[in-house]
């Protein structure tokens, strides 16, 4: 796995790259399955080989979806239930794609996958993938897609939008003078596409972006230090959302993304996935997973138990909603994360 480098080298020294952190924390993995213990935060449903890493999910009801490295993908039908690998990805010239897949989208049938070396990757319902011939060649860090838009964002400032599909995408040419001094390019980790033409970015420098008119011209929301690597809006008929990064941050949002809260920090730990909703919060990190059920005023931590304290997990994502809401946080829906070793997990109620 490749470090993410700052073009200036006295950021680089300061900023601590999100796939540096990965590699950095797969070092101390330890495979021990004590998911039965007392202390037990997750249910580990499948791990990989020691050097799978799944990197990002995508769930709609009993369908879902997860990326990793060396193109590997799984697929559940059945609300996480069992986890299938998904055959590898075809070139045109018929070998198998084997570059890292980054991130994921849904939007209605079709689903889109980004990665490495400005990878696009589409598949329209049950119809075979498509490697689309983008001429993109910036790593696709996150991707997301709703009504007929799709936003990709990746290393050195890179966003790209497309209006079919995936198909083909024009640049978002951003002045980042606008956001810091020297205007610098920050690694973009994360895009959220809302209603009515609002698009949020989240990256280095503190940085959360807002667009309300479809992707074309941003604005700050937030601007501050550390790097914020995921945001999640709750499906719940609230504006609530959150955002995670660097150093334990926690930022909180009650009006859809327009202005945001920092939370008082609970953990130092570097927090890579965050999925809210109906008051509950789960979010992912390296050897830290936190939990509330309390629209985030606290959190409890999981990291006493093995499988979370000394690995790392990323992608957070619900399926159905769970049969049975007794005990515990996340009582409306099943929460699932990823991450080392292309492990799957079900958090534990």
């Amino acid at each position: 796995m490749e470090f993410l480098i700052m073009k200036n080298n006295s950021w680089s020294k300061k900023i601590i790259s999100l796939f540096g952190l990965l590699v950095i924390a797969t070092m101390n993995v330890h495979s021990d399955d004590h998911s039965g213990a007392a202390d037990a935060a997750i249910n580990v449903l499948r791990t990989g080989i020691p050097h799978d890493s799944l990197y990002d999910l995508e769930m709609d009801d009993n369908w879902g979806m997860a990326v990793g490295n060396f193109g590997l993908m799984l697929e559940t039908i059945d609300g996480g239930g069992s986890w299938n690998l998904v055959p590898p990805i075809k070139r045109a010239d018929g070998g198998s794609l084997k570059v890292a897949l980054l991130a994921i989208a849904r939007d209605g049938e079709n689903v889109i996958v980004t990665g490495q070396q400005g990878l696009v990757v589409t598949r329209a319902g049950s119809e075979a993938w498509q490697v689309q011939d983008t001429g993109l060649d910036a790593r696709l860090l996150n991707v997301d897609s709703a009504d007929g838009l799709t936003m990709t964002v990746g290393e050195f400032g890179f966003i790209g939008r497309s209006t079919d599909g995936g198909k083909s995408w024009e640049q978002v040419i951003i002045n980042w003078e606008r956001f810091n001094d020297e205007g610098y390019e920050p690694h973009l980790y994360d895009v959220i596409i809302q209603e009515q033409g609002r698009v949020l970015i989240a990256g280095e420098f503190g940085l959360v972006l807002r667009s309300t008119d479809g992707g074309k011209t941003f604005d700050a929301a937030v601007r501050g230090e550390q790097s914020v690597f995921d945001i999640h809006f709750a499906d719940d008929g609230t504006n609530n959302g959150f955002a995670v990064g660097q150093e334990g941050l926690i930022l909180k949002t009650t009006d859809g993304g327009a202005s945001w809260e920092q939370l008082e920090k609970v953990t130092n730990a570097n927090l890579l996935g965050v999925w809210s909703g109906h008051d509950e919060v789960v979010i992912t990190g390296i050897r830290e997973l936190l939990r509330s059920s309390d629209g985030g005023s606290s959190f409890k931590s999981g990291k006493s138990d093995i499988q979370i304290g000394r690995t790392w997990f990323q992608g957070v994502a619900s399926g159905a909603a769970a049969k049975d809401s007794a005990g515990g946080a996340v009582a409306e829906e099943s929460v699932f994360i990823v991450g080392h070793q292309g492990s799957i997990a079900r958090i534990v109620r």
